[in-house]
């Protein structure tokens, strides 16, 4: 392993690695991801509340149980990319010498303007007319809009300061008031900026920047429900993942109709006698089989006994969510997302994963689905319930294990890294 540590391509992914992570937007990028733990956690959680129960029939989704339980995750998890985005804000502002609250409050509300701008409706009524926000694109989906405003109108507030393309105040003018006056022309600049695109992208497609950002993401890949076209899928999803892109939610949106479609084929068949069939969506599945997206619980178990006490510490809050197949703690936490490290694994072992899920579909080992299964699941639960076929319990198990071949040696790489990091730190 000492050899695979020294070689030039480990040294020169280390030493990138250490270069992003000293930019400081990428800084901001992970220090808001890994400070939203408790936000993603607490989600998880109470969404792991909400959905066990109905594995077993004992409540519905319909049921005031769920609807109880489900109200944190959409508060928490739900609303993420609100967070993300005054957290980005702030804290690029800080290592750039601004004001973060202001700039941080700033970004926040360029976001709400453009991912879910103030709509009114008219009530049943027909007497009563209401504001509301659309909050549909707050959470994941419209994870990358808010890094993008939350980098973006801070640059733009730089700029303007070091050219001095502000409005000065007397000195004797209350601090505050100066810092008001201010922010308004880089303000001013940033909603023309960010409304603008946004009025165009309604007035054209009749959505938001997140949507129409996710929309335009979804084209190449609606063509593509052949096995190679459900590998390259794997392979988009994941890498928009370690770009803040809810990579599984573009690909499967587009995929799902397919999908449906092919399960209700096999439901069919089998309602028949007849044998179900194999068709290419049934493997994307595999993307997030053992752990979530990217397969990360075998890392998660070899994070346990790290000797970094930030991998050990994520591994710990991250295990029970990832054995739902829940990989958010993992990828903010770590963090995985904008970690050219972690990057690299967490793209191959999903699509190694799918290449041998698929030999095993060849050879007639692995049986298809006939039952569509929508909900959240523990590992192995999913494939089981879908086909009814014991020898499908293995899916995950391949999947855990390309994961632990495929992690490691990057999986020790960064724990060195951060070891080093976490010794100094000490001896300071």
């Amino acid at each position: 392993m000492d050899k695979i540590y020294d070689s030039n391509f480990m040294k020169g992914l280390r030493n990138f690695g250490e270069k992003f992570g000293s930019n400081k937007a990428f800084s901001a990028i992970s220090q808001s991801m890994m400070g939203l733990m408790a936000i993603i956690l607490v989600g998880a959680l109470f969404q792991i509340i909400a959905t066990l129960p109905t594995l077993f029939n004992w409540t519905t989704t319909n049921s005031g149980f769920y609807n109880f339980f489900m109200a944190p995750y959409h508060s928490t998890f739900g609303l993420l990319s609100v967070f993300v985005v005054f957290l980005i804000a702030y804290i690029y502002s800080k290592s750039l010498g601004l004001k973060p609250i202001q700039n941080g409050v700033t970004a926040l509300a360029l976001f709400l303007l453009v991912a879910a701008p103030v709509q009114t409706a008219l009530l049943a009524d027909g007497t009563t007319t209401i504001s509301y926000l659309d909050t549909s694109a707050l959470g994941g989906i419209g994870l990358f809009v808010a890094i993008l405003i939350g980098l973006i109108s801070v640059r733009i507030k730089y700029f303007c300061v070091n050219k001095n393309i502000v409005i000065k105040m007397p000195e004797v003018v209350p601090q505050f008031l100066q810092d008001s006056f201010t922010a308004m022309i880089p303000l001013a600049i940033n909603i023309l900026l960010w409304h603008g695109i946004n009025t165009i992208l309604n007035h054209l497609w009749s959505m938001t920047l997140p949507m129409a950002i996710n929309k335009v993401l979804s084209y190449p890949l609606m063509a593509l429900n052949s096995v190679p076209g459900i590998i390259l899928m794997i392979l988009i999803a994941t890498l928009l993942w370690t770009f803040g892109i809810h990579g599984t939610l573009i690909a499967f949106v587009t995929l799902m109709p397919v999908f449906m479609q092919d399960v209700s084929a096999n439901a069919a068949a089998v309602s028949a006698g007849l044998e179900p069939q194999f068709y290419p969506s049934l493997l994307f599945l595999t993307l997030q089989c053992a752990g979530g997206t990217g397969n990360s619980i075998g890392f998660i178990l070899m994070g346990l006994r790290s000797k970094s006490e930030q991998i050990k510490s994520v591994s710990k809050v991250a295990l029970i969510p990832a054995v739902f197949n829940i990989n958010e703690p993992a990828t903010f936490g770590y963090p995985i997302m904008y970690n050219p490290i972690l990057a690299i694994p967490f793209i191959l072992t999903p699509i190694i994963t799918c290449i041998l899920i698929w030999i095993g579909y060849l050879i007639g080992f692995f049986k298809p689905a006939y039952i569509i299964m929508m909900s959240l699941m523990p590992i192995g639960v999913n494939e089981f319930l879908g086909s009814m076929a014991w020898q499908n319990l293995f899916i995950p198990v391949i999947g855990f294990l390309v994961g632990l071949v495929v992690y490691f040696p990057f999986f020790k790489l960064y724990e060195k890294q951060l070891v080093e990091k976490e010794t100094a730190k000490a001896t300071q």
